[in-house]
């Protein structure tokens, strides 16, 4: 029998890589953004964070290719490889999951977009590169909207790590950046902290309260409707 057809070990890749990959895009940001600083150090040169930047970004690419396979392999709750392409119309929480198939893609296009920098041109790559980051934020939602793991306490920890490390870095962009641009930098500010108290006021409501998963829109497990049958 194939390790691959051990529903336990499916499962616990699929939330592993899940977990690890979120952490991971988070990393990516936080290197992008501080890249995107142009601050110089003697020790630690632009040009390094920029590569790590990228490394960083190919390992999250990977692991979260592996989330994927492993969903798709697990046979707790049927998701298919068209699930995984296609947003929105898998049976198993289909929002939840299609903001992950989302921010999937969005992954592939920051990545793209890195490898292809050079011949975008710079206008073009930072419109493209930076809307792509947009990954981050759904990954955040799917994680907390489709997790297994959203009320246990260590996962709730991770995900605020994960917040408030992103949090501290577009602070810190927001704080160096060009006085003439004094009330833009206001109104992100603004608008990063009001995101952040939606996320916080809806996983409260939402994902961490009692009952999230029959309103999420979980479906019986396939096991559960094959013993019915």
């Amino acid at each position: 029998m194939s390790v691959f057809s051990d529903p336990a070990l499916t499962w616990y890749i699929a939330r592993a890589t899940g977990v690890v990959t979120l952490v991971l895009l988070t990393l990516s940001l936080v290197l992008g953004v501080a890249a995107s600083g142009r601050t110089l150090s003697a020790s630690w040169p632009r040009f390094l964070t920029q590569g790590l930047h990228r490394n960083v970004s190919l390992a999250c690419l990977a692991l979260l290719v592996a989330h994927i396979v492993a969903v798709v392999l697990d046979d707790y709750v049927v998701i298919t490889w068209l699930d995984a392409a296609v947003p929105f119309v898998s049976q198993y929480r289909p929002l939840w999951l299609g903001l992950g198939t989302i921010a999937f893609e969005l992954v592939v296009v920051l990545i793209v977009s890195s490898l292809l920098r050079h011949r975008l041109g710079h206008r073009t790559w930072r419109v493209v590169h930076w809307s792509a980051y947009g990954c981050w934020p759904l990954a955040v939602v799917h994680g907390l909207g489709s997790g297994a793991d959203s009320r246990t306490q260590w996962s709730t920890w991770v995900t605020a790590g994960c917040v408030l490390a992103v949090m501290i870095a577009i602070g810190w962009r927001l704080a160096i950046g060009r006085p003439e641009r004094r009330a833009w930098r206001a109104g992100a500010a603004a608008v990063t902290v009001a995101s952040v108290v939606v996320l916080v006021l809806w996983a409260w409501q939402g994902p961490l309260a009692p009952g999230w998963s029959k309103r999420a829109g979980t479906p019986p497990p396939a096991s559960s409707a094959g013993a019915e049958q």
